[in-house]
């Protein structure tokens, strides 16, 4: 490993304890984060991102793909399905028996998950790092089964520090 590599190993772990301890709903967990630094596994990732827009998916998946193709670390984070019995009607059902019967998601969980990883992306920029939030990676990596945990909803951080930050001014190159 390089300086930059190695510096990039350190800070993705203080990225995964910030996430993991950034407040939640009364407390409970519903957020799962990890971190994918293996070629195999995110040659996977990358190649469901590509298929979904071969498929009739949406072009930013390619996009995404080519512009992560020589990032080393990319940080997964999902909220799990869990109904935490507010009944608040956030996610626009009446109450959480709806919610969960119908398939909803819990707005609560997604929320969760959203301070996690503003949390996460600010401690990354405090740190230097450059990333960007994808739905992207997410979706490829739920949908690869890379999660244990059944997943509402999942991102993809990629993390990256060169002289240009990669994540910019990308263009859709499909």
């Amino acid at each position: 490993m390089n300086i930059i590599s190695d510096a990039l190993d350190v800070v993705s772990k203080f990225l995964l304890v910030d996430a993991i301890t950034a407040p939640k709903s009364v407390g409970r967990d519903d957020i799962v984060v990890d971190i994918v630094r293996d070629d195999k596994t995110k040659v996977k990732i990358l190649q469901r991102m590509k298929e979904i827009t071969e498929n009739g998916g949406k072009s930013f998946y390619k996009r995404d793909a080519i512009n992560i193709e020589n990032i080393d670390f990319i940080i997964l984070i999902g909220f799990k399905v869990f109904y935490h019995g507010f009944d608040c009607g956030f996610c626009g059902f009446s109450g959480c028996e709806e919610c969960e019967s119908k398939g909803g998601m819990c707005a609560v969980s997604a929320t969760d998950c959203g301070i996690a990883i503003g949390s996460l992306v600010k401690l990354a920029s405090i740190f230097g790092v450059d990333n960007r939030i994808m739905i992207s990676i997410g979706q490829a990596a739920k949908e690869i089964g890379y999660f244990k945990e059944k997943i509402g909803g999942a991102y993809g951080i990629p993390l990256s520090a060169t002289t240009k930050n990669p994540f910019f001014d990308r263009k859709i190159k499909v």
